[in-house]
């Protein structure tokens, strides 16, 4: 009689024991495509444009291009509003059949609109014209452009284009 309950401990400890060992691995083959995730996208391509604004007495202003760079980037929202206002100007890529490929709009850097207190302490929006400034674009560069325009407006009307020839690219 001894023999059966040593027997039936044997049998349930050797029962616990069975279900508490571990299944085999799963044998998977990790591949390149597996380990490097999804495929990584490339950075677009931003052209960063450096200009300089003067003021040019009962006549359009004069724009000239500082400084071009064109590096990996992301690009930023663009700026809300300035073609609402009456004195902005566009920034334009154009390509080889001088097609516009993109666009923005930007303050007219030469005409700002500051608040002062006036004599009652009211705040105020006034005009104020400067004699020259500088500004700083940065865009998106399409793939085919050739050549960047910047055009004046002024009341909301066209008073001055003028056209850049971007450099090589490197």
């Amino acid at each position: 009689m001894p023999a059966l309950p040593l027997a039936l401990w044997l049998s349930l400890l050797g029962g616990l024991l069975a279900g508490c060992h571990r299944p085999p691995a799963a044998q998977h083959q990790f591949t390149a495509s597996t380990l490097a995730g999804p495929a990584a996208t490339a950075r677009p391509e931003m052209v960063f444009l450096s200009f300089k604004a003067t003021a040019v007495a009962n006549g359009p202003a004069t724009i000239t291009l500082l400084k071009s760079t064109v590096a990996a980037g992301a690009p930023k929202a663009a700026p809300a509003g300035a073609s609402e206002m009456p004195d902005y100007l566009t920034i334009a890529q154009l390509g080889a059949s001088r097609e516009v490929l993109s666009s923005t709009a930007v303050e007219h850097p030469l005409r700002r609109a500051v608040e002062t207190a006036g004599a009652e302490g009211q705040l105020r929006r006034q005009e104020v014209s400067l004699p020259e400034a500088e500004f700083f674009v940065r865009m998106t560069l399409a793939a085919t452009t050739k050549t960047v325009r910047v055009e004046e407006f002024v009341n909301r009307r066209s008073v001055k284009t003028t056209d850049f020839t971007l450099p090589a690219r490197p």
